[in-house]
């Protein structure tokens, strides 16, 4: 949802401590405002209290900052702006834990990130990126809890006819509960569990979906889609829950989305939870993900990958250890790229690296993605593995955006601490993204 929307609440003000009751009233009452249950919102409070305490103390004392509070409808979303030429935000790593030696503190300087590791541990996402001008921009949020509906569901008749239209909340709604519930061999992404939450995300804007009407007006198939990046749309589907033959329902929901975006300024679309066996031919195979189950054999994870328009080309980077493999899966891809060398000629390093988190305990999966360098990297990746291993995530994936060369620069550390390159996804960032995944040294 764009911050120019209804549904924004902007809080000006210097970042001076005695200010910290505005903020957390600020934030606490737009928070209910905007749907939040109390618990969460709570804890959307508490991150807001000690982030704005950091920043007082550590980062821009004094200075003006701005808080935004804005109602994402399937959650609340707090954006701070401030200036800031350095950082070190590392008590926000998920891995983040004070150093405890015999019963006292072993490192007095953690003690200066207790506060953001609170804040950490208390909201669902968080994204930092630099603005012109030497402006710093983190957003943190918290999602509403939805229940999630029991029930059994017994599969529609095969339809005589079918009708794809864009549908209202309560066709939304219909759509995510027969996915969640008649979809279970697929790889379903989690929010599917929670139909009320499907029918924010479309009615915020931030996705779309598409039903497929039989002749009685019932939901008999859909799909779901959203921009990942300006230049890639990413789907969920089609998911087709009639019985007998699905190819004609399948097909008439991907040739409606191919035309509901054809306008977009996207030049490819991405399936990253599969497709049915009679949509692969009209599809490019970017690779697959090996997903491992506690006690049970791994499955595959398809991704698959259609380009929209003619490939323009760009450019990227990379160490020289990882351009064999760029370079035969760009070949195998047909895809256009400028590959570019990163290299390490001695010059300085310093800070603390800042990772995101995304965790899935449904998949026992946790991706990371890098939000600022540092001098740290080794260290950082190491205890975010042991971390997320402890916390029983044995599928841990790693995001670089080709496009952003300092991310380049993390490639060796990752490559050293077992993770390996598994598949591309073309124009998914700044330019195209390579998903890394952790293989334990046991692992062939």
């Amino acid at each position: 949802m764009d911050e120019s929307e209804k549904g924004t609440l902007r809080l000006r003000l210097g970042a001076r401590t005695p200010f910290l009751p505005v903020v957390t009233q600020f934030v606490e009452t737009t928070a209910s405002l905007f749907g939040l249950a109390r618990p969460e919102a709570l804890k959307l409070s508490l991150a807001t209290e000690e982030i704005f305490l950091y920043l007082c103390n550590a980062v821009c004392p004094g200075k003006d900052l701005d808080i935004t509070c804005l109602d994402g409808l399937y959650d609340t979303r707090i954006i701070f702006r401030f200036p800031a030429r350095e950082l070190n935000l590392k008590g926000l790593n998920v891995a983040s834990a004070l150093n405890l030696g015999e019963g006292r503190i072993a490192d007095p300087a953690d003690l200066d990130q207790m506060g953001l590791m609170i804040a950490s541990r208390s909201v669902d996402h968080l994204h930092l990126t630099v603005e012109r001008g030497d402006w710093a921009k983190l957003v943190v949020s918290k999602e509403k809890a939805y229940p999630r509906i029991a029930g059994v569901f017994a599969s529609p008749e095969a339809p005589q006819r079918v009708t794809v239209e864009a549908p209202d909340p309560e066709k939304v709604k219909r759509f995510a509960l027969l996915t969640g519930h008649l979809c279970t061999g697929r790889d379903l992404p989690p929010f599917f569990e929670t139909p009320g939450k499907v029918a924010d995300m479309v009615t915020g804007g931030e996705y779309q979906c598409l039903t497929a009407m039989d002749q009685d007006r019932d939901v008999v198939g859909g799909v779901l889609f959203s921009e990942l990046s300006e230049r890639i749309v990413q789907f969920f589907g089609p998911y087709c829950f009639h019985r007998g033959e699905k190819t004609a329902t399948g097909e008439a929901l991907l040739d409606a989305l191919l035309s509901a975006i054809a306008r977009k300024k996207a030049l490819g679309l991405l399936s990253i939870s599969g497709l049915p066996a009679f949509l692969e031919p009209r599809f490019e195979r970017l690779g697959s993900l090996s997903q491992r189950r506690v006690d049970r054999q791994p499955i595959e994870r398809p991704f698959f990958f259609r380009c929209l328009h003619e490939d323009p080309g760009g450019e990227v980077w990379t160490p020289e250890g990882l351009k064999a493999w760029l370079t035969g899966e760009y070949d195998r891809l047909v895809l256009a790229r400028e590959i570019r060398n990163v290299l390490d000629m001695g010059e300085r390093r310093s800070g603390s690296s800042l990772f995101a988190a995304e965790i899935s305990r449904q998949r026992a999966e946790a991706t990371l993605r890098p939000l600022w360098p540092g001098a740290d990297w080794a260290a950082n990746v190491a205890g975010h593995v042991r971390y997320l291993r402890e916390e029983g995530l044995i599928n841990l994936l790693f995001e670089i955006d080709l496009g952003v060369p300092w991310h380049a620069e993390l490639v060796p550390v990752l490559m050293d601490r077992g993770f390996k390159p598994a598949l591309i996804l073309p124009f998914a960032g700044r330019a195209d993204i390579v998903v890394f995944q952790h293989h334990d040294a046991t692992e062939s």
